[in-house]
């Protein structure tokens, strides 16, 4: 009993906010730390799915981790309804004699000044992939400008057409970089406003389908939704997004008059969230690329990337918004027959 007091008074002098979950997720215990500067007692959140108080920024699920230590990124949720973006290192708790038993996980928070190298590389990689980004687009317009100034009367009409065409497609591009970049910045300093309400998963779903068709290019959709579901509780712009962004991308790599599937149901192990998944025929993704999707730029490195056209921010939106609207996303399974994104929203 001495033993107990003093080990949780020592974890009381720690600095660093610390919680403990069970293997359910269900927060067993806090630090004074973490009472200090998020206001909730231990008292009023023991018992509670860890959800109510912090959201790792990660596809990783925390109690199927097989590593001893990781770090991450997460969000904190104070009393008062603010939050705060901070660095994570989870640890499993595993029983001595049963390796193989897992018994929960403690998180720790680290305060932002102890993560300055990290935020230094971070922006740094953040400029070059920026950088680059914008460099080839400008390259291609500045290419096709200068050879219709200096060569117009030279070029055919069809190959006027053609240059111009091909700048209009790289100013695009831009924009939505740009368009992007500015969302992710609103994203990360939580600027970001949403009108959670509920909302009817089927309409959005068939008016995101619509709209998508005419990029289909002989891709099927197939539909397998659950009858009879509740209203899921998010926001009507962002899901249409969300659905915008994972649809469009089965869209880009799946072969000509493949088979899109989209099945929505109430989750069997959580009765109080939708699931939503999209099923595609594409040449799947790597093991190794499997943890970069959800982080910014992920482009992965193959030949039908390198055909299509896109940001490398996608993927981290669609995962930032679905975390703001409380809900989660990850990769369902990738290989040779295609990929399965999922990703489950709260209802009322």
């Amino acid at each position: 009993m001495l033993q107990n007091l003093i080990l949780a008074k020592a974890i009381d002098l720690i600095p660093d906010p610390i919680i403990a979950v069970d293997e359910q997720g269900r927060i067993v215990f806090t630090n004074e730390a973490h009472k200090n500067l998020t206001g909730w007692h231990l008292s009023e959140i023991k018992g509670q799915n860890y959800r109510l108080v912090y959201e790792i920024l990660s596809d990783v699920n925390l109690l199927a981790e097989e590593k001893k230590n990781f770090k991450q990124e997460a969000i904190l949720y104070k009393k008062d309804g603010s939050k705060l973006t901070l660095n994570v290192t989870c640890s499993a708790l595993k029983h001595d004699g049963l390796p193989s038993v897992k018994l929960g996980q403690i998180i720790v928070f680290h305060p932002l000044f102890l993560q300055v190298e990290d935020m230094q590389k971070t922006s740094d990689d953040f400029v070059s992939t920026v950088s680059h980004e914008l460099r080839t687009p400008l390259t291609s317009i500045k290419g096709f400008a200068e050879t219709l100034i200096k060569s117009k009367d030279k070029l055919k009409e069809s190959d006027q057409k053609r240059f111009l065409q091909i700048i209009k497609e790289q100013a695009d591009h831009l924009t939505r970089l740009v368009e992007d970049l500015l969302f992710v910045s609103r994203l990360d300093n939580h600027k970001l406003h949403l009108t959670i309400r509920e909302l009817e998963l089927k309409k959005h779903i068939d008016r995101v389908c619509e709209v998508l068709g005419n990029q289909a290019g002989g891709r099927i959709f197939i539909y397998d939704f659950q009858a009879k579901l509740p209203p899921v509780m998010a926001d009507s712009d962002r899901l249409e997004q969300i659905l915008n962004n994972l649809i469009g991308n089965a869209i880009k790599y799946s072969p000509d008059h493949s088979s899109i599937t989209i099945k929505t149901q109430l989750e069997k192990k959580n009765k109080s969230r939708i699931l939503i998944s999209i099923t595609d025929q594409g040449p799947g993704i790597g093991q190794e690329d499997q943890e970069l999707i959800f982080t910014r730029f992920s482009r992965l490195d193959n030949p039908l990337t390198r055909q299509t056209k896109g940001t490398g921010l996608g993927l981290y939106i669609t995962k930032s918004l679905i975390s703001a609207m409380k809900g989660e996303v990850w990769l369902e399974k990738s290989d040779s027959t295609g990929s399965t994104f999922s990703f489950a929203l709260p209802v009322k």
